[in-house]
């Protein structure tokens, strides 16, 4: 069996996405196929890749698919071309040289593992730790990245986990061949979650290793979040609740979600910030009326096509 596929998924971020290829051309392993998977970007991404690094394949998708769809082409990709696996990044982050090396050492050492995660860091550093994999918290219906804010992990050795963030994340090709891929619904945010959960439910196993490390140039606060994001993440939250909590607590961590959401667009009320609370409001109103894909009206394009 072949490498592997690294994928990068880029909308209109020229210089983040020119900043991560450089990263990941050092990348060691057996890394067999690069590609940029091009979300309809009109700042010259395309053309820039193609000419600083013509060693990368350029895939033009021609408008924003989102991280589920855009990436999921980067998987039936690796699955046509024998690929042991996909390492998925966004185009805002940077990838240390080891990164890769040391996630398929934990992926042949563990247990029927679906996928691995690294160590992702905040950008810029000072900010500490974004997250060393995910938790889920099913009775009130939310999730944190483990380590948040921290300066120093809380484990060193590699260890399982309920999820990655789909930031960089690398799938393995027999969990892929069993579970399939992102669950296109949700466009962007929460997909990565669903995925390692339906992964684990089908017998694997979903780890984070420390020593593999990574930086997102990501807000470590919500505070800081577009209304976008707000849109996607209560209504995929949502979704992802409804259809993964088990069957008695179901209605409970559906009331919670909701309760959240409700309180979270008052507050933004109440702040004078409108437009995120509107953006609450339509992700609650989507999920009850079974709206899926892309925020309507071409609002996500606004946005880059990256996930959590």
């Amino acid at each position: 069996m072949s490498g592997i596929l690294v994928a990068i998924l880029t909308h209109n971020r020229l210089h983040d996405t020119l900043a991560c290829l450089e990263s990941v051309r050092r990348l060691e392993g057996p890394v067999e196929t690069i590609v940029v998977l091009d979300s309809g970007s009109t700042d010259g991404t395309p053309e820039a890749v193609r000419r600083l690094f013509p060693e990368i394949q350029v895939r033009e998708l021609g408008a924003n698919w989102g991280y589920a769809a855009g990436n999921n082409l980067a998987l039936r990709m690796a699955l046509e071309q024998g690929m042991r696996g996909v390492f998925l990044l966004n185009h805002d982050t940077l990838v240390d040289s080891r990164c890769l090396v040391a996630m398929l050492e934990t992926a042949r050492s563990a247990p029927q593992v679906g996928a691995v995660g690294p160590l992702v860091w905040a950008w810029p550093p000072s900010q500490g730790i974004w997250a060393l994999g995910g938790e889920i918290h099913w009775r009130r219906a939310y999730t944190i990245h483990r380590d948040a804010g921290q300066v120093e992990p809380s484990q060193r050795s590699p260890h399982p986990v309920d999820f990655v963030p789909g930031c960089g994340i690398l799938l393995l090709r027999e969990a892929l061949e069993t579970v399939g891929g992102f669950d296109e619904r949700y466009f962007m945010y929460w997909e990565e979650t669903d995925w390692c959960q339906r992964a684990r439910r089908a017998g694997f196993s979903i780890w984070v290793d420390p020593r593999a490390q990574m930086w997102h140039k990501a807000p470590l606060s919500s505070d800081d979040l577009p209304p976008a994001t707000l849109y996607y993440m209560t209504r995929n939250r949502l979704l992802f609740f409804w259809e993964h909590s088990p069957s008695l607590g179901r209605w409970l961590a559906l009331a919670h979600a909701v309760h959240g959401a409700v309180r979270l667009a008052r507050q933004l009320e109440q702040m004078e910030r409108p437009s995120h609370a509107q953006a609450v409001w339509e992700g609650l109103h989507d999920f009850f009326h079974q709206r899926w894909g892309a925020w309507g009206d071409g609002k996500e394009e606004r946005w880059p096509a990256s996930s959590g």
